[in-house]
C-alpha cells in the first residue's frame, strides 16, 4: 500500500465526517440528513473518482515499465 492510497482512503473517510457535521448544522433532522448525506456522498465520490484515475493511472504506468 502506497502513501497515495492511504491519503485517498483518509480523504474519502473525511467525506463521511463532513456528512455528519453538515447534518448537525441544521435544526430540522430531515434537512440535516438530506443535505449532510448529499454533501458527504458528493465529496466522497469526487475524491474517489479523482483518486482512482490518478492513483490507478500511476500504478499502471509503473507496472508497465
Amino acid at each position: 500500500m502506497t502513501m497515495d492510497q492511504v491519503v485517498l482512503g483518509a480523504a474519502v473517510a473525511v467525506g463521511f465526517f463532513l456528512s455528519a457535521a453538515v447534518s448537525r448544522w441544521f435544526r430540522r433532522p430531515v434537512a440535516g440528513i438530506i443535505f449532510g448525506g448529499v454533501a458527504g456522498i458528493a465529496l466522497s465520490v469526487a475524491i474517489l473518482s479523482y483518486g482512482l484515475t490518478e492513483v490507478a493511472g500511476r500504478d499502471t504506468a509503473v507496472m508497465a515499465q
